[in-house]
C-alpha cells in the first residue's frame, strides 16, 4: 500500500479547510443532512456534500442504476449497473470519505406516505424527488413543520446549466414542473416562500410512445450542476454561523 493512500482519510479536505477554515469543517462534519432521491439531481448533490466534508447524510430512493442512467448519473457507472441507487451511492461515498456515516433507504414512498420519511434527525434537506405527487406532499410537510430544506424543479430536456439560479418558489418562471408544484401547494395553502432552484429553459419535448408516457430526454449538464447548485446553499446554510 502506498504512502498516500494510508494516509488519513481526513486529508481530502485539506483544500476545503483553506476556503472554510478548521471551524468550518468542523460545522460541516457535525451536520446532519438528507437527500430525496439519487437521480441526476440528488446523486450529484449528495456526493457533493460528501466532498465538502459533510459527516452524516440520510440518503433515500427506491430505483437501480440503469444503463440508461450513465450519460447524466454521478454514480452512473458500469460496475454499478443493477445495483439499488442507495448502495450504489455508499460505496462511491466511502472512497471518498471512509468515515462518514450514511443512513440509505431503498424506499419508494407515495404521496400518503411521503411525511413518513422526513428524516428528523436532520438539520437540512435536500428534496430531489422527481415524481409529482410525493414531491409536492413531501414539501408540504416539510414547510409545515418548518424545516430548512431546498428543492429542485425541472432538469430534464435542457442543455444550459447557466440558465440555472436559485430563488424561491414564488419566483419560478417557465417551468413546467414548477407550476404543476405550484398549483398543487397553492390548493393546500403551502406558503411558496422555499428556496428551489429552477431553469428558465425551454425544455425540449419529450418522444411520444404509443399508449404510454413520452420518454424525457436528459444529459449530464443541468442536472448535475443543479445538484452542485442544492449542495452549495446547504454548505453556506451550515457555514452561516461560523462567519466564513
Amino acid at each position: 500500500m502506498s504512502a498516500m493512500a494510508m494516509e488519513s482519510p481526513a486529508r481530502f479536505t485539506d483544500r476545503t479547510r483553506i476556503i472554510v477554515g478548521e471551524n468550518g469543517l468542523d460545522a460541516l462534519a457535525k451536520a446532519r443532512v438528507a437527500v430525496y432521491g439519487l437521480g441526476g439531481v440528488g446523486a450529484a448533490c449528495a456526493l457533493d456534500l460528501v466532498r465538502a466534508g459533510i459527516g452524516y447524510l440520510h440518503v433515500i430512493d427506491f430505483d437501480i442504476v440503469e444503463i440508461s442512467n450513465l450519460n447524466r448519473l454521478a454514480i452512473g457507472f458500469s460496475r454499478f449497473v443493477g445495483m439499488p441507487k442507495t448502495e450504489a451511492f455508499m460505496q462511491a461515498a466511502r472512497e471518498i470519505n471512509t468515515d462518514i456515516e450514511i443512513l440509505a433507504e431503498k424506499t419508494f414512498f407515495t404521496s400518503e406516505t411521503a411525511t413518513k420519511v422526513i428524516a428528523r434527525e436532520c438539520e437540512i434537506h435536500a428534496d430531489c424527488v422527481d415524481l409529482l405527487s410525493p414531491k409536492v406532499s413531501l414539501l408540504a410537510a416539510m414547510r409545515t413543520q418548518n424545516l430548512v430544506f431546498i428543492s429542485s424543479m425541472g432538469t430534464a430536456g435542457r442543455l444550459m446549466p447557466e440558465r440555472l439560479k436559485i430563488g424561491l418558489m414564488s419566483e419560478v418562471k417557465g417551468c413546467p414542473l414548477a407550476r404543476a408544484v405550484r398549483q398543487r401547494l397553492a390548493k393546500l395553502q403551502i406558503p411558496l416562500d422555499f428556496p428551489v432552484v429552477w431553469s428558465d429553459e425551454p425544455a425540449i419535448k419529450p418522444m411520444p410512445r404509443e399508449g404510454q408516457r413520452g420518454i424525457q430526454g436528459s444529459a449530464p449538464f443541468v442536472p448535475q450542476a443543479a445538484g452542485h447548485f442544492m449542495a452549495s446553499w446547504i454548505v453556506r446554510k451550515i457555514l452561516e454561523d461560523t462567519h466564513v
